[in-house]
């Protein structure tokens, strides 16, 4: 009998535990680019024109591929109230994001292989101008399986658009805005949950995004949850409570049954 009450009281304190999981939204790890003045930054159009400036060094079609491939990807990307999109600058159209291969003058350490300077408005946080720079020094992969040598070029690029679109680095380990990268690494060509969720946060309601304030959350839907998370903790805090206690009382039973000699002649 004693048993059986075991089992049921370990079974609600794990239905406890899966109902608070059920209501707890996952932990993201993304953060935003901000302006001078704290403002989240953000493109004020769609599709974002982006050229490439120089051709990719050792591709046969100077990286323009693996950069078409990059911005689809990210295109893909529905937030709802906004579509985030990137398109191809043509000849004698403006592009605000421009993609350059540089021979010399790497200016960002021999730890960098690409980098991107973001030019923003510093009351608004509107992005105004891109330049994403390849070390072109490095060798440069198109193929799924990257040479030990070298890096994957969408990777890169899937990577440094999402900075040009406002994201910062990521704290997800499988996120494409993850930082760092090592020659001969597995290519990341598909958006990670985070990529997507930090994106979103700030496409899908733009009067947040406009807001100079430190203080907005990332995620504007998580904060709505507390309420339901709390009461999920509370339950499953509650149900391990109740067990234990119930495991306390009928083990000081039976240590009493066991010390009782009364009992014990009765129970014979």
């Amino acid at each position: 009998m004693s048993s059986a009450r075991a089992v049921f009281g370990f079974v609600r304190v794990s239905l406890g535990m899966l109902v608070a999981l059920s209501l707890t939204p996952p932990a993201w790890g993304y953060e935003h680019g901000r302006s001078e003045y704290g403002a989240r930054l953000h493109l004020t159009s769609f599709p974002a024109r982006v050229r490439l400036a120089t051709p990719v060094p050792g591709l046969s079609d100077g990286g323009r591929g693996a950069m078409l491939r990059a911005m689809a990807t990210w295109s893909g990307v529905n937030c709802g109230a906004t579509r985030v999109s990137f398109a191809y600058a043509n000849t004698g159209e403006d592009a605000p994001i421009e993609v350059r291969a540089v021979r010399e003058g790497w200016r960002h350490g021999q730890a960098i292989a690409a980098h991107t300077d973001v030019e923003s408005d510093k009351f608004s946080g509107a992005i105004l101008r891109v330049v994403i720079e390849l070390d072109a020094t490095r060798r440069w992969s198109d193929v799924v399986n990257v040479p030990a040598d070298a890096l994957d070029l969408e990777t890169v690029l899937l990577h440094e658009l999402g900075h040009a679109a406002g994201l910062a680095h990521s704290a997800q380990t499988s996120a494409v805005m993850r930082a760092g990268l090592k020659p001969g690494h597995a290519p990341r060509r598909a958006l990670d949950p985070d990529d997507v969720a930090g994106m979103c946060a700030s496409y899908a309601a733009p009067a947040l995004v406009k807001k100079d304030e430190r203080s907005v959350p990332t995620d504007p839907g998580r904060s709505s949850l507390w309420v339901p998370r709390a009461l999920a903790l509370f339950a499953t805090l509650a149900a391990l409570g109740a067990g234990l206690a119930g495991w306390k009382g009928r083990r000081k039973a039976r240590g009493i049954s066991r010390s009782d000699p009364g009992s014990a002649r009765a129970d014979a």
